[in-house]
This record gives structure tokens, sequence and C-alpha cells, in this order.
């Protein structure tokens, strides 16, 4: 007679339960990256459109052991996740590592630019002195998840792509809209030091 799996686990020792529910969530959190893109519902050719490179590349991506840290960071945002950086010390210490170099400590101010063949590109320029940030050049979809992974809200992503249909270049928040973005926030969306 077949059992129904809640009755056998309904008899297992609580223990036991515990201990394998603690076994599967550890193992959610050691997800290769094409088990996460899986579980995440996306193909490899929708992680190539989104990342505008070959979906061989993406191939590539998750079959290697060792990759720059952008590479990462732009595979984990086009998934809608942030890529944060952890240090882990035998004492139980936890340190979120999240300022590389010239980033640190600088707000910033949104603009996007209309390019040709319907890509756009997104520039942050410090509030008050430092490197410009740009993303590459992005398709429609890529730049509107760009912009949601900097919290901006659907309806004012709308605008903006609104706006660009008629200006070439638009500014999003400001600092007298009081909305300006830091720059791990930026670097976790795929903002890079801007080609001078």
């Amino acid at each position: 007679m077949a059992r129904n799996y809640k009755e056998l686990q309904d008899k297992m020792d609580p223990a036991i339960r515990d201990d394998n529910r603690q076994r599967v969530r550890d193992e959610l959190q050691r997800m290769a990256l094409n088990e996460l893109r899986n579980a995440k519902q996306l193909t490899q050719a929708d992680m190539a459109e989104m990342l505008d490179v070959p979906q061989s590349s993406i191939s590539r991506i998750e079959q290697r052991a060792d990759m720059y840290l952008s590479t990462l960071r732009n595979y984990v945002h086009a998934m809608g996740g942030a890529l944060q950086i952890q240090a882990v010390f035998p004492d139980g210490g936890t340190v979120v590592i999240n300022r590389f170099g010239e980033y640190e400590d600088r707000s910033y101010v949104l603009r996007a630019q209309a390019e040709s063949s319907g890509t756009f590109r997104l520039f942050a320029q410090p509030v008050d002195e430092g490197a410009l940030l740009s993303t590459k050049a992005l398709k429609g979809r890529a730049f509107s998840k760009t912009l949601k992974a900097l919290r901006i809200p659907e309806p004012q992503i709308s605008a903006v792509r609104k706006r660009l249909e008629n200006d070439s270049t638009t500014e999003i928040g400001g600092r007298f809209a009081q909305t300006v973005f830091s720059a791990p926030d930026l670097i976790a969306a795929g903002f890079e030091a801007a080609d001078s």
C-alpha cells in the first residue's frame, strides 16, 4: 500500500525532520550559476539577450571556476539580484564588503541617453566630485531591468522611456528631486567607470 509523504514525515523524529529542512536550506545556498538561472526560470538565451552577449558566452560563464567580479555581478544583476561579497571569520563575525576603490562614499545623479538602433545608456554623475560611471549600451529590456535594480518604480521607468522618444537625454531623479544613488547600488546594477 502506497503511503503519503506527509504521513511518513509526521512519523519522523522531529530532530531528523529539522535536520532535513536545514540541509535543504543549505543546499539552496550552494547553487551553481546554471542551477540559479534555472531556479529563476531563465534560459541561456534569456540571459544572453539581457547581457547582450552570444549564448555561448553564458555557457562559458556558467562553467568557469574563476571569473571577474564584474562578470559575476552582471550575471546576477540580469536575474534581478545584487551581488554581495562577505568576509566570514572563524569567530563567527561577518563583514559585507561593498566598497571598491574610488567609488566609495559618493552620491550620484542619474541620466539616461538614447543611442542608435534602439539602445540606451545610463550615466551616473557624482553630486560632488569623482569619476563618472556608466552602463554599456542596453537594449530596452535590459535598460528597464537596470532601472528596476535601482528601485525606480515602473511608472517612472515608463515616463523616462517616453521622454527619451522626444529627447536624446533625460535626468532620472536628481539632487533637487531628492533621488540620488549610491555607488554600491550603481555598481551592483552594472555601472562601471565611464570611458573618457
